[in-house]
């Protein structure tokens, strides 16, 4: 079995258009070369499209466009070369090949690889095809590479630290001190910064999810302010999202800086961004809690160590880090920043060097019942 480009649908890694909330998830790109197959083995009957429909929404949307581009890109590297290789079923040495381009000059570090790989392997595996990113030729390859882009570059630099406990506090207390009214548009957009960066540091979560938060998703009562986490990774297949409820008083400030960003911003349609001001169109991207970090870093003049970066990564690894620091427990932890219990990946978030502070104090004293 073997397809050249034109049979596998074309725009291979292209997206449909953007669904909202509440639309039907796009399909997977290679869901045309997935239907040709299956429609084989399934024969005709009345369940065949029911079925076919689910196995081409298998992804995430985001990693379904991800997966779409690395694959579209391998395909287009495929029929560049000379002897132009099949991408369909594709063989272990071209993908070897493949990877000896792109990370060519260290454009693609061996640490980033694994996306790369499992394009190519989804793909293939939903095509009843062997997985050729796999297997020993490409595990020593790796680690070949691994070693020589490591003496290539010995310093690791630009590690992604957490954020101190402190320096989200003084932006807490920046943001209870300002009357947005009369700050110039910079001061505005500062302002909205600080409040997008102390919740997303409150609730442990990552950049795109804090992001992501709608007005609906902010709910203010009298026991406190719960907030739905509508998007988080590894959810798309829940019908229910995760909801955090934030007691009153909990967090000094949280629920007057809270009410200050609401009374400044004014009525927003549920539907639309928490953070949005008059001037915006549209859901801030996943990539938008960097921007807003970075705001408050320029507007506190905190800069971080030598050799590190904070980004908006650094409020999650921050929030496990002072949590932990400040004795919670770590079943609460996991539950805050929705870590699996049984999960080593929680303690790559908590820096045991990180120190108890008043600050932490502050932040998650209310998850560490006395």
């Amino acid at each position: 079995m073997s397809f050249r480009q034109p049979e596998l649908g074309a725009g291979i890694g292209a997206r449909g258009a953007a669904g909202g909330a509440g639309s039907a998830p796009s399909a997977v790109p290679w869901s045309h070369a997935m239907s040709s197959r299956w429609r084989e083995v399934l024969g005709d009957h009345p369940q065949r499209e029911g079925i076919l429909s689910k196995l081409s929404h298998s992804l995430a949307e985001s990693t379904s466009e991800s997966y779409g581009g690395h694959w579209a890109r391998f395909v287009l590297w495929c029929e560049a070369q000379p002897d132009e290789p099949c991408p369909l079923p594709a063989s272990t040495e071209t993908v070897v090949r493949w990877l000896e381009d792109i990370t060519r000059g260290g454009r693609v570090q061996e640490g980033s690889l694994q996306p790369y790989l499992s394009a190519l392997n989804k793909v293939h595996d939903d095509l009843q095809l062997s997985k050729p990113a796999c297997g020993t030729l490409l595990h020593v390859y790796r680690k070949g590479l691994a070693r020589l882009q490591v003496a290539a570059q010995p310093t690791r630099l630009g590690e992604r630290v957490y954020l101190p406990p402190p320096l989200v506090e003084r932006a807490l207390e920046w943001g209870l001190a300002c009357r947005p009214l009369e700050l110039d548009a910079a001061g505005q957009r500062a302002f909205r910064a600080c409040v997008a960066v102390v919740l997303t540091f409150v609730l442990f979560a990552r950049g795109g999810t804090g992001a992501a938060l709608r007005d609906g998703h902010v709910r203010r009562h009298a026991g406190g302010t719960t907030l739905t986490l509508a998007k988080a990774k590894g959810r798309g297949t829940r019908r229910l999202a995760r909801a955090i409820t934030i007691p009153a008083g909990a967090i000094p400030g949280l629920d007057q800086l809270l009410s200050a960003w609401e009374s400044f911003r004014g009525a927003v349609p549920s539907v639309h961004s928490y953070f949005r001001m008059p001037v915006d169109e549209g859901m801030p991207p996943s990539s938008a809690i960097d921007s807003w970090l970075g705001e408050v870093l320029t507007l506190l003049e905190a800069t971080p160590p030598s050799g590190e970066s904070w980004t908006g990564h650094s409020l999650r690894k921050g929030a496990a880090s002072g949590a932990a620091a400040h004795g919670v427990a770590l079943f609460r932890i996991c539950y805050m920043g929705d870590w699996a219990s049984t999960s080593a990946a929680v303690h790559d978030y908590i820096d045991p060097t990180c120190p108890n502070s008043a600050a932490c104090r502050r932040f998650f004293g209310w998850l560490r019942p006395e």
